[in-house]
């Protein structure tokens, strides 16, 4: 998710809107779906971190999307200057 957020950030994902009893489907921003995305599982996270099996699965998460984006990032920086 980290790499597809920096690698079209202006993209639009279609999804289903649910509020309540109006159904929807629309097309949101990807940074904003994604933010919430990471927003989520930072909370998730936080909630479970003094749990004995700790929120493992949701620091993966994060540090996953932190890692895709990183790796990304540099990879086009190579790219854009003629190492790759």
């Amino acid at each position: 998710m980290g790499a597809f957020r920096v690698t079209y950030p202006r993209d639009r994902i279609r999804s289903l809107l649910v509020i309540f009893v109006f159904v929807r489907v629309t097309y949101i921003p990807a940074a904003l779906l994604i933010g919430v995305w990471v927003l989520t599982q930072f909370v998730s996270l936080g909630a479970v971190a003094q749990q004995p099996a700790g929120g493992v699965a949701y620091a993966a998460h994060v540090g996953g999307f932190i890692f895709g984006a990183a790796q990304r990032v540099s990879s086009r920086v190579g790219h854009s200057s003629g190492q790759g």
